[in-house]
């Protein structure tokens, strides 16, 4: 039997997780909020974890039981650790096996049980009750740099104890070494990428550039830079049974892109961004493909041979809301993008309705805890 694998990601970017997923070869996918299910294998788990550049985690559901109050929280939890179950060659005895330090995260939604803390602790309970009962001691909980990460869904009083194989959020990629305020997150900024449908060739401009994550994940998608390149450790690294060598040889797989080695141009009229646009791209390993520059986007003129015009601009958090700003980027946009693809990741009052052009599809997103729109252009 295979394995039950769930993927999770921002609201709003399930379908490109999908997609994502079907390109990878992986069939019998199930779209949920934040999340895709699907059937796969431990391969599976290392290739989409290696590979996924919209997803945050991938987990590997155990069991789901009644959770509708404390007492079946904590007993679903035991009779799973008593048991003789195995996850295609993964027993339980060796998961829970007491040397292994643990942590357990928890949420609850549309369930009896609302506080998450305890949620958590009655599955902690039932846990280390029946490690006791069968190895005569209990694993230890690290918070920090756990061996088995371990997460409990409660939904509608249904509990489903899940497996982290990825640790660190999948949109960590390691390339960000300085930051500007509220950056993109990179599964977002993988997503207005895929999102355009852009081929892969000729440049990427981003006029409002901050820390560089947009033209990061854009060249990654053109030149088939896998997104966990630069990343140190990941949880399944840790789990009974780990081969190195499937993991090896999936790290050596061709990524299907175009080949380009798309040239990037950045600009922004902050020096601290463009640095932190520096630091982030060199580490990337773009910084010969790479131009930069302190500079206003509204002047900027871009190369002459079409390509992809990506742009996040300044906007709740980030700006005391104006609307000025979306009428001159789309003046802008038709002043000096002609024949460009674009994409605007919109937020704020109005969503980048004011922009003066239709766009052929609007999208909506969560960036971070505001709403958005990734909104797409064809320039003629």
């Amino acid at each position: 039997m295979s394995l039950r694998l769930i993927a999770t990601c921002p609201l709003g970017l399930e379908e490109f997780l999908d997609e994502e997923l079907r390109h990878l070869g992986l069939t019998g996918t199930r779209l949920e909020k934040g999340a895709v299910a699907f059937p796969g294998s431990w391969e599976q788990v290392l290739r989409t974890n290696w590979r996924l550049r919209t997803a945050s985690r991938v987990l590997v559901e155990l069991a789901s039981w009644d959770g509708s109050t404390a007492e079946s929280l904590a007993a679903g939890a035991s009779r799973l650790v008593g048991s003789s179950h195995s996850w295609e060659g993964l027993r339980v005895s060796d998961l829970f096996d007491p040397r292994r330090t643990l942590v357990i995260r928890s949420t609850s939604a549309g369930s009896q049980i609302r506080d998450t803390r305890w949620v958590g602790l009655k599955v902690k309970d039932g846990i280390v009750d029946a490690q006791r009962l069968r190895f005569g001691r209990r694993s230890s909980i690290d918070k920090a740099n756990a061996d088995v990460r371990l997460r409990v869904w409660l939904s509608r009083d249904r509990a489903t104890l899940l497996l982290d194989t990825s640790g660190d959020p999948l949109d960590r990629r390691g390339y960000r070494l300085a930051t500007t305020e509220a950056p993109v997150r990179e599964n977002l900024a993988a997503a207005c990428v895929l999102a355009s449908g852009w081929n892969g060739t000729g440049p990427v401009v981003d006029p409002m550039c901050g820390s560089g994550t947009l033209l990061a994940e854009a060249a990654a998608v053109a030149m088939g830079l896998a997104p966990g390149r630069q990343r140190r450790g990941w949880a399944f690294e840790k789990l009974p049974g780990f081969d190195a060598a499937p993991w090896q040889r999936i790290r050596k797989e061709a990524i299907p892109a175009s080949g380009e080695k798309v040239p990037l141009f950045g600009v922004d009229r902050s020096t601290q961004a463009v640095e932190a646009a520096r630091a982030n791209l060199g580490k990337a390993g773009l910084s010969l493909q790479t131009t930069l520059a302190t500079g206003d986007a509204y002047t900027f003129v871009p190369p002459t041979e079409p390509g992809l015009l990506i742009v996040n601009p300044a906007y709740g958090e980030r700006l005391e809301e104006s609307r000025e700003q979306w009428p001159r980027l789309g003046d802008m946009m038709k002043q000096h993008y002609k024949g460009w693809q674009a994409v605007v990741l919109a937020g704020g009052e109005g969503l980048g309705k004011h922009i003066g052009l239709r766009p052929s599809r609007r999208i909506p997103v969560r960036n971070g805890p505001l709403d958005a729109r990734i909104l797409l252009f064809d320039l003629y």
